[in-house]
């Protein structure tokens, strides 16, 4: 009975949002996509201007050096996908506020430790899969199938990290 309840009222508070701020959060996530985008756009061209000197240098390399190279010519990859971390806040702001703000019963409201630790406490893979899956009233990705896991995932160390977690 509390589930339905909780789901009723979760339905009529996001009914009751104006389709101005359904397009103001599409939007946004929106821009955060073509943020990443653009970012991996370049360190993929930074990476492929690095590749001929590094080719070069494994040509002129001794044969025990060569065996280094690979090592070498990995790293621009391994710094790719560490600057195209995705910012959790954004997706908070533009996907999660709508309901980790405070506004549907039952959400865990972000910066109120008491209702985030029985949740930190159960470890960030058991959060991530349950926002990833849904969980109880909340469905799965929050509700918004267009976000990647890595999105959902970095809102949801944001929404925790930022209410007593330190993921």
């Amino acid at each position: 009975m509390n589930k339905l309840l909780i789901t009723l009222m979760m339905a009529a508070g996001l009914a009751a949002c104006s389709q101005e701020s359904k397009q103001e959060a599409q939007e946004a996530a929106s821009a955060v996509a073509s943020e990443v985008q653009a970012e991996a756009s370049s360190v993929q061209a930074a990476a492929q201007e690095a590749a001929p000197s590094a080719e070069a240098a494994s040509t002129e390399a001794k044969p025990e050096e060569k065996a280094e190279a690979p090592a070498a010519e990995a790293k621009p990859e391994a710094k790719a996908e560490a600057s195209v971390a995705v910012d959790g806040q954004k997706i908070f702001e533009a996907s999660c506020k709508m309901c980790h703000g405070g506004t549907i019963p039952g959400a865990p409201v972000v910066g109120k430790k008491d209702d985030w630790a029985p949740r930190i406490a159960k470890g960030k893979e058991t959060l991530h899969k349950h926002a990833l899956e849904g969980f109880n009233a909340m469905p799965a990705k929050g509700g918004n199938a267009g976000l990647s896991d890595d999105e959902v995932k970095a809102a949801v160390d944001y929404m925790a990290n930022q209410s007593g977690a330190t993921f």
